[in-house]
């Protein structure tokens, strides 16, 4: 491949990285500082009544695999699980794409969801990454 090209794709692929990251560290974020808010959106979306202890809980998990992410480490794991997790977060909200000029905001999942895709598929070509010695 071009250097230039590998290059680029590399920088872009950093660049989905850490957006993608961001989003998700606020979701991670919410949890642990607007517990009730979270609870609300797991009990509304998912359907599950969460007790804020195991939600606080689920949002430092979330953020210390957050941080393996944003490293690039175990690519072929983190990266798939994003992934999944974001279609099933984007697939519980499927009523309010059937309202969509009251819901435009949800809408904003998709692009995501292609990002998130786009950076599993293209994982070995981002090598701006951290690497653990074995």
């Amino acid at each position: 491949m071009e250097n230039k090209l590998k290059s680029n794709l590399s920088i872009s692929l950093l660049a989905l990285r850490i957006g993608i990251f961001i989003v998700f560290l606020f979701w991670g974020l919410d949890k642990i500082v607007l517990t009730e808010h979270a609870i609300k959106v797991f009990s509304g979306f998912y359907g599950l009544n969460i007790s804020p202890g195991v939600m606080i809980s689920l949002g430092i998990a979330q953020i210390l695999f957050l941080i393996a992410f944003v490293l690039g480490l175990w690519r072929n794991k983190t990266y798939l699980a994003i992934l999944v997790l974001h279609l099933v977060s984007t697939l519980s909200a499927f009523g309010k794409y059937l309202d969509p000029f009251n819901n435009l905001l949800f809408f904003a999942a998709w692009p995501m969801l292609a990002a998130c895709l786009a950076l599993y598929l293209l994982r070995d070509y981002d090598t701006y990454t951290v690497k653990l010695s074995k």
